[in-house]
């Protein structure tokens, strides 16, 4: 553990600064995206209430109220959105189904779901 690096404020405040462009179909279009802080997370997993876990801890997107995703997903859009930086409301408006999939994004690349179950998800339907 001596060659161990130590980490440091700037580190861990830096981490919400990772940019990454994602490709939106619907929109033929990219947006980019951040991943989301601990506290965002939480405001999210708040408005979601007792979030079912999978056996390794991570939260089981699959197994949560329907309405309640769709609803967490756009507030994770919204929060995780860099460019165009859009509200909640914005989010909203957009086509169906693009919310949700930036929404997924964002999680995954806040370490909350992995790109296998976000593809198992849409495999099986969903919440949809």
């Amino acid at each position: 553990m001596s060659g161990t690096k130590r980490l440091t404020k700037e580190d861990i405040l830096k981490g919400k600064e990772k940019h990454e462009p994602i490709y939106v179909e619907e929109y033929d279009a990219e947006v980019v995206i951040r991943p989301l802080t601990d506290g965002e997370l939480t405001n999210i997993f708040s408005l979601i209430g007792n979030v079912p876990l999978n056996e390794d801890g991570t939260p089981d997107i699959a197994k949560m109220d329907a309405t309640k995703n769709f609803e967490a997903l756009r507030m994770a859009a919204s929060m995780g959105m860099v460019e165009p930086n859009l509200t909640k409301e914005d989010v909203s408006d957009m086509k169906f189904g693009v919310p949700e999939f930036i929404g997924t994004k964002v999680l995954e690349i806040s370490g909350v779901t992995s790109s296998e179950e976000a593809k198992k998800k849409a495999r099986d339907g969903g919440a949809r």
